[in-house]
C-alpha cells in the first residue's frame, strides 16, 4: 500500500505498523524458503531416479528465487517505511505521526527513469497539532 493511500485509509501510525508487519512476514517467508533449499541440497542424491533428482533441483531453484525475492521485498518495505517515518516529524512543534493527508503525487508525474515500485511518492501532509504543512518525498 502506498503512503498516500495508507495515510488516507488508516492514518500514518497504522500504515507504518502494517508495513513493518507485512515486511517481517516476507522475512519469515524468505527464511522458510532458505530452510527448504537447504533440505533439498542435503537430500540431493544422483543415485535416485532422475525424476526425483530433477524435482529436488527445481525445488532448489524455485526456493532460491523465492527466497531472494522475499528478502528484497522485506528490505524495500522496511526502507520505505523508515524513509517515511524519518520525514513524519513536524518541524515546528516536533509532533511525530500526527499527520493529515492534503495532497499526493501520482506515478504519471514522476519521470520514467525514477519510477520504482518501492519508492515513496511525494505526499503533502499537515500536522494535526499546529497546522504546519510539508511534503514527504
Amino acid at each position: 500500500m502506498e503512503l498516500a493511500e495508507g495515510i488516507r485509509k488508516l492514518g500514518f501510525r497504522r500504515w507504518y505498523e502494517r508495513q513493518l508487519i507485512e515486511g517481517h512476514l516476507y522475512l519469515i517467508s524468505g527464511i522458510l524458503c532458505l530452510v527448504m533449499v537447504a533440505a533439498s541440497v542435503e537430500e540431493l542424491n544422483f543415485s535416485t531416479p532422475a525424476w526425483e533428482t530433477l524435482l529436488r533441483f527445481f525445488a532448489m531453484l524455485g526456493g532460491t528465487a523465492l527466497c531472494m525475492w522475499a528478502f528484497h521485498r522485506y528490505l524495500a518495505m522496511l526502507g520505505a517505511a523508515e524513509y517515511a517515518a524519518e520525514r513524519s516529524v513536524c518541524e515546528k512543534c516536533t509532533t511525530y505521526r500526527g499527520l493529515e493527508l492534503i495532497g499526493f503525487g501520482t506515478r504519471s508525474t514522476v519521470p520514467q527513469s525514477e519510477k520504482d515500485d518501492d519508492a515513496v511518492l511525494p505526499v503533502g501532509v499537515r500536522c494535526r497539532q499546529c497546522g504546519h504543512e510539508w511534503i514527504i518525498e
